[in-house]
């Protein structure tokens, strides 16, 4: 078996809110010049689409043991801040006896020789109040009724007898991880630890959703190596083929708990209380109805559940962007903010648009389309949903700022009715430039 790359990265977005919680947990946005080790960073995506918006990064280290995939790493990003390593974590050195700030496993602990000697290492490697934040899995905490004919529990016991043992990627892999972090991070000398878990279910999904969902979390286990006896091979496939047809009924419920880890190294200082929620799950925030569902992309408003996708179009959409703890705060505080997605019937989002409203004016405060997706028609059904909502509201106007060397912006926005109506000089940085103020009449 070898990884796939494309559904790994796929799975970091998809699971990246569990992620920024624990970021915001521990105030990473906060550090000052913080220094982070990601632990596994494979080909780079996951390490990028984490860390790129923290400015208040200095260094960020990605380690791996696959070389084809640690010299993609290098192509990934000319950030200069971060660095890739074609190393294991069990030989790594830190070059820099100053310590990290963070140390970072993101479903990699699980699969290390030495669980115990690598909590000793990351302890080693952080400086004194640095934090250890390891996102896992635990099998024991699935849940899956009704299963009358066992099918999980079937699975997942020929998949640990005959797969795990015989996959060279997986034959240190304790697929029981998550609820043994606790007592190694404390026998490594550890304090302040706190353990959460994020749900991912079943519940109140779409025929497609549920299909994504049983895919994002099986397709793993298709990968049965050629010296596994053929039978075993084909009751494998056999079972999962029930499961993926048990997964489609409605009445089923399945749930798939990940697992976060926060932990902090003793320090003089006083331990800090975590500053973020420990944790929401994926379905305490249920999605609204889609505005239309018989287009290609249909609108709906943005969950934190959305933020691995949303960050990923961020990241590559602007040289200064938004952090998620900012997104964050927007979705949780901002009474008069409005932000929404546009998705496709897969789940993929394809782009976004956030307004406050405010005295009767509506103002864009961030849009972004998937840089792919661009001229598809997402960005004038994302305003156009954004300013009629507005009107509705009784806003008399909607305004927004852009670039001014932006010329491709600028006449988008001037073809959806927005008209050039001042300036404001020196707005932006990197690049500098000026701000050209654009507004529509909405009434």
């Amino acid at each position: 078996m070898t990884w796939n790359k494309e559904r790994i990265d796929r799975v970091a977005k998809a699971s990246a809110s569990a992620d920024f919680l624990a970021f915001e947990a521990i105030g990473l946005s906060e550090i000052d010049q913080a220094r982070i080790l990601d632990v596994g960073c494979f080909d780079g995506y996951n390490t990028v689409l984490k860390f790129s918006a923290y400015e208040n990064a200095s260094q960020i280290v990605g380690i791996d043991p696959e070389g084809s995939m640690v010299e993609e790493a290098r192509t990934r990003t000319q950030d200069p801040r971060f660095s890739w390593e074609n190393v294991s974590f069990e030989d790594y050195t830190n070059p820099d006896q100053g310590g990290f700030d963070l140390v970072y496993f993101s479903h990699v602990f699980q699969h290390l020789p030495n669980k115990e000697q690598a909590a000793r290492k990351a302890f080693e490697l952080l400086k004194p109040g640095g934090f250890c934040v390891i996102k896992t899995i635990d099998d024991s905490a699935n849940v899956s009724a009704p299963d009358p004919d066992r099918l999980m529990k079937r699975l997942y016991a020929l998949y640990e007898e005959h797969v795990l043992p015989n996959t060279p990627h997986t034959r240190n892999t304790d697929r029981n991880n998550g609820s043994k972090c606790y007592g190694l991070l404390k026998d490594a000398g550890f304090q302040n630890i706190a353990v959460r878990t994020l749900a991912s279910d079943t519940a109140n999904k779409t025929p497609e959703e549920r299909a994504q969902l049983f895919e994002r979390l099986t397709y793993y286990r298709k990968n049965v190596p050629e010296c596994v006896d053929p039978v075993i091979a084909d009751e494998v496939h056999s079972l999962l083929h029930q499961w993926s047809e048990l997964f489609q009924d409605d009445g089923y419920y399945f749930a798939s708990q990940t697992f976060v880890v926060l932990a902090q190294k003793p320090s003089e200082a006083p331990f800090a209380t975590y500053r973020g929620p420990l944790f929401t799950t994926e379905g305490s925030k249920p999605h609204k109805p889609p505005e239309s569902t018989h287009e290609a992309w249909s609108l709906r408003p943005m969950a934190e559940a959305d933020l691995g996708q949303v960050m990923d179009i961020e990241i590559r959409s602007f040289p200064d962007p938004w952090t998620p703890v900012a997104y964050a705060m927007e979705l949780r505080y901002n009474t008069r903010a409005a932000y929404t997605v546009a998705v496709s019937p897969d789940g993929t989002i394809g782009g976004y648009v956030g307004s406050w409203e405010a005295d009767g004016v509506a103002t864009i405060a961030n849009i972004a389309t998937d840089p792919s997706l661009r001229r598809s028609g997402i960005g004038r059904k994302l305003i156009d949903f954004a300013c009629n909502q507005a009107r509705n509201h009784g806003c008399a106007a909607m305004q927004l700022q852009v670039r001014a060397q932006n010329s491709t912006a600028r006449s988008f926005y001037a073809a959806m009715g927005f008209n050039e109506m001042g300036y404001s000089q020196n707005y932006y940085t990197n690049p500098d430039d000026d701000a050209v103020i654009l507004v529509r009449m909405l009434q």
